[in-house]
């Protein structure tokens, strides 16, 4: 226990207790005769950020005999803060004379326990020691105040708290994921994501199956609780709400009648990761679109302090020039993890928090790397800070892979970098985070090959000592469980599995052993490390992984872990709804039951298009392995933020939640250069990118005998269509509902019907996404940055229902889309839209469908370059403007599809090849062309761009969207009904 001076007693006043010490102010309120503490070194340095509002928080355990540190926030600088209390509760209390007369809410007696002076950013650390023989139990009630004024008459008080003296001490670190599990292995609390239910579940470990049941359901259709911790008492829960910027509490965990708390915390947009101190008195908690994490007293629910990760992101120099000052929005922080040294203080421990997306890396050059620079040169990075003081450490930097250990089909070695870090987790002095390592450097379609080399689970070590990451503990999971198989001999086929989107992990108390939730494979995997942090072995002799979906009531789509002891651990399935209770002994599934309530009948279609769009097992990549899936570019429906490598060129992953509006009546066309108009038109990305049998068949059979050929070639042994139906010809949901002329195996005439109608529920799915939370943001920069959008016509591409002016203005059909079809013959004029926005209409009427794109929605902003293969991007920007064969001139010269404006707080980079670095980037001089497209004298000044950048960032699914009127230009230029 870290030792401070203590001037007077700093103990309870006189509660009855003989042993009191002598130095003791018993009673007495003398506040001039009290002395500040000195306080160590290490507690003075400056926090970022802190709220101004004058509140207290504990930061260690009251224990017996131990020194504990309350904190105080909002006070002035140099100004001393005296923390009062007693054991008599909380109410009305003593009006002493030295503050004023101000009244306090702690009932008497009352006594002066320490004091503290403010630092520079009005933080205050008040040391207590609890006397020896004080009660496990006893309560004590505290408030601080600071004297102002002649006679005291301008003192303030913080809000009152109560905390019972205990001698429970956490001593293993926390991050919380989607299940928490106490102490004891009888209670775990279930953060049910889809279901919008928390529930409280009663476990029998021991038994023999374990199994358990549910004895209290919070529904919060709509709030989105996401991940839990539990509390240090091990009766108190507290779950992260997503969509509603909160964190819950439900107490009572215990008593078999658990009560969700009436008081809730506001935290900020799109709350995710959460950790709970060794104290239990402070939650962490990660606001994801705001790039923040507040930290939230856990007893009165206020939140005490907000750690800025912005800045830390714009130290990083990550994000080039355009940025020197924090927003919100610029970082995207996920999991929470926070150390635990077992003393009972969180005065000497810190936080990690993963940011979620990866960064530019400055340091990689592609003049040397070659076409190696677009798998190697982005960086992940993991934060870090002081649990009480907040003081930042700079970024640690996570570092990409040169050898997934995987060839394309070119024979060439393909690297990766890391991306989506979901997950964290503590053994000694190595925190190891859990992400998707991207590889998005062409070639990328045709399956088989390839489809092994585009995204890769790993795990990367932070050593906590060194503060880096230790590249030669990390682990690239495709490639360890590639080995586990090839070394066993295991039939290449669905009995091997790899632990797609690893999104929740926990160790096995008291080992080195690691267990991985794949959530797109429904497994557990199993990773030891030696003492010395150095890979053992994954999968065990008695199981290559643990099958949660293949117990007899299937666990699909796991999103939550939790291990106890005695070698039992719980995973919570998302799409399934129910608890996997698996043996780790015998690496097996002994049990599951429900964790929520059943699907609703209303609801089924969208909860089955989920796992489809997560799942990368059976039909949906190669070999049923779990090697890709929708989800993997599109976490939550949103975006990955990287910039693959595709038939038509450089594409930065357009996030779905701008796919519909809001009534899921007006549907977007779809990708940069509008070349799709329904979700089933992805199914060539199932087979190509992640070499999965697709799920337009002719029958259930997992075999690629069993696809319809679809693009209008007759192929023997293949039921295939008469015309092609994919991309803007014909209708994919055509040969799903109706079918479609074409041939059988044999060659004979036959109506063309896929027995299967998995994309028209991801469809149902995808009108679902919703966009991130707007952080809170300065309201009057939004107004004024709303009112610079407008005036200079940006609405007049990226207004109406969706914000943007795409629209699929027809149904696909084989009479509107087929070659020769109503689109192609039917013209559009320019109009009076400037020349260079539309190039395909320029010199005149042109179709709607042309060169393999809606002609119309296309609008050429500057972004493109007029010739040769180098892309336009400001300086420290590499595009290289080629097709997926790392040869030829991608496709671009007529324009882009506008993108939504939803979800842009979570877009960056920017622009179709990831051109901008951020949105004060979007603005550079650079781009030009695009913001004066409709406003040729438009320069923003820095003003404006602040401006501008805190609009944009409000903009969510509650926004008013804005009209696309524009005076005396004809902005949109595809027909309103057609035919």
């Amino acid at each position: 226990m870290m030792s401070v001076p203590r001037t007077t007693c700093s103990v309870l006043l006189a509660l009855a207790l003989a042993a009191c010490q002598p130095d003791a102010v018993q009673g007495d309120l003398d506040f001039d005769a009290v002395v500040p503490a000195e306080v160590p070194e290490d507690l003075e340095l400056a926090p970022p950020a802190y709220r101004s509002a004058f509140l207290l928080s504990l930061n260690s355990n009251l224990e017996p005999g131990q020194t504990s540190f309350y904190l105080a926030t909002g006070a002035n600088p140099g100004e001393t803060v005296f923390l009062v209390g007693g054991t008599n509760g909380q109410g009305s209390g003593p009006c002493p004379p030295q503050i004023g007369g101000l009244c306090l809410d702690v009932r008497s007696a009352v006594s002066i326990l320490g004091s503290g002076v403010a630092n520079a950013s009005g933080f205050a650390v008040i040391p207590y020691t609890v006397p020896a023989n004080m009660v496990p139990g006893t309560e004590l009630s505290t408030q601080a105040v600071i004297q102002r004024g002649p006679g005291g008459a301008n003192s303030i008080k913080t809000p009152a708290r109560t905390d019972a003296v205990s001698a429970a001490v956490r001593t293993t670190p926390t991050s919380g994921n989607a299940l928490a599990m106490n102490a004891a292995g009888t209670v775990a609390v279930a953060a049910n994501r889809t279901a919008g239910e928390i529930t409280v579940i009663s476990l029998t470990l021991g038994a023999n199956p374990s199994t358990g049941n549910v004895v209290a359901t919070f529904d919060l259709a709509g709030e989105e609780p996401w991940n839990v911790v539990i509390g240090n008492d091990n009766d108190t829960a507290y779950v992260t709400l997503r969509a509603s910027k909160q964190v819950a509490r439900i107490t009572g965990l215990s008593t078999g009648s658990p009560q969700l708390d009436t008081e809730r915390a506001d935290v900020d947009g799109d709350p995710t990761g959460i950790a709970i101190s060794p104290t239990g008195q402070l939650l962490y908690v990660s606001n994801w679109s705001a790039g923040t994490v507040s930290v939230v007293d856990a007893q009165s629910l206020a939140t005490v302090a907000d750690v800025d990760l912005n800045q830390a992101l714009i130290d990083t120099g990550t994000l080039g020039p355009s940025v020197s000052q924090s927003r919100k929005g610029l970082a995207h922080p996920s999991a929470v993890l926070v150390t635990n040294d077992g003393d009972g203080s969180d005065q000497d421990e810190w936080v990690y928090v993963t940011e979620f997306f990866s960064q530019d890396d400055p340091s990689a050059d592609p003049g040397v790397l070659g076409d190696a620079y677009f798998d190697e040169g982005r960086q992940g990075f993991v934060y870090r800070f002081h649990a009480t003081v907040g003081t930042m450490s700079p970024a640690i930097p996570l570092g990409s892979t040169a050898d997934t250990g995987f060839l394309d089909s070119t024979g060439g070695v393909t690297g990766c970098f890391p991306n989506q870090l979901s997950a964290l987790a503590q053994d000694g002095t190595r925190v190891y985070a859990a992400g998707m390592c991207a590889s998005p450097r062409g070639p990328a379609g045709g399956g088989g090959v390839n489809a092994k080399t585009k995204v890769h689970p790993t795990l990367y070590a932070i050593d906590t000592v060194g503060l880096a990451e230790v590249p030669a503990e990390r682990v690239t999971l495709t490639e360890a469980f590639q080995d586990l198989y090839d070394t066993r001999g295991r039939a290449d086929d669905a009995t091997r599995r790899f632990p797609l989107l690893p999104n929740a992990m926990a160790f096995a108390p008291n080992t080195h052993v690691l267990y991985v939730a794949g959530y797109g494979s429904d497994a557990l995997f199993r990773v030891r490390y030696n003492a010395n942090h150095t890979l053992n072995e994954v999968g065990s002799s008695l199981a290559d992984f643990i099958n949660v979906g293949g117990f007899s009531t299937s666990g699909k789509l796991p999103i939550g872990v939790a291990i106890d002891a005695a070698n039992h651990a719980l995973v919570l399935n998302e799409n399934t709804r129910n608890l996997s209770f698996a043996n780790l002994g015998t690496q097996s599934v002994v049990n599951a039951i429900p964790s929520a309530s059943p699907v609703a009948p209303d609801e089924v279609v969208e909860n089955t298009g989920r796992r489809f769009f997560v799942t990368g097992l059976a039909r949906w990549s190669l070999n049923g392995q779990g090697w890709n899936s929708c989800e993997g570019c599109h976490p939550n429906g949103l975006t990955d933020n990287v910039t693959w490598f595709f038939p038509a060129g450089p594409r930065q992953t357009v996030s779905l939640d701008g796919s519909w509006d809001q009534d899921a009546g007006v549907q977007r066309v779809f990708n940069w250069t509008a070349i799709l108009d329904e979700i089933g038109d992805f199914e060539n990305n199932t087979r190509g990118i992640s070499g999965g049998v697709g799920a337009f068949v002719s029958s259930t059979t997992l075999s690629t005998s069993s696809r319809i050929v679809f693009d209008g070639t007759h192929v023997l042994g293949s039921e295939s269509t008469d015309a092609s139906q994919v991309n803007l010809n014909g209708s994919m949901d055509e040969l799903v509902l109706t079918g479609v002329p074409g041939v059988d195996a044999t060659g004979a005439p036959t109506t063309v019907q896929s027995v299967l109608e998995d994309f028209l529920d991801i469809d149902d799915y995808v009108k679902t996404v919703r966009s991130p939370d707007a952080p809170v943001v300065d309201g009057a920069a939004a107004l004024a940055g709303a009112a610079i959008f407008q005036a200079n016509n940006c609405q007049g591409c990226h207004g109406g229902t969706n914000w943007t002016v795409s629209e699929r203005f027809y149904t696909p059909s084989t009479a509107n889309n087929a070659v020769g079809g109503l689109l192609e013959t039917t013209t559009y004029s320019r109009g009076t839209l400037p020349a260079a926005l539309n190039p395909a209409a320029a010199s005149g009427p042109a179709p709607l469908k042309g060169g393999g794109t809606i002609q119309c929605v296309l609008r050429g902003v500057g972004t493109f370059p007029a010739a040769g293969t180098t892309g336009i991007a400001p300086a420290g920007v590499t595009v290289s403007e080629r097709k997926e064969n790392m040869s030829s001139t991608a496709n671009g010269l007529t324009g882009f599809n506008p993108p939504s404006l939803l979800g842009v707080v979570a877009g960056a980079p920017y622009f179709h090849a990831g051109n901008a670095r951020t949105l004060e980037e979007v603005f550079d001089p650079t781009f030009e062309p695009h913001h004066q497209a409709l406003s040729a004298n438009f320069v923003p000044t820095p003003t404006d761009i602040a401006n501008l950048t805190a609009f944009l960032t409000w903009i969510d699914d509650d926004a008013t969207t804005l009209s696309t009127d524009v005076a005396g230009i004809d902005t949109i230029l595809c027909p309103d009904v057609f035919p």
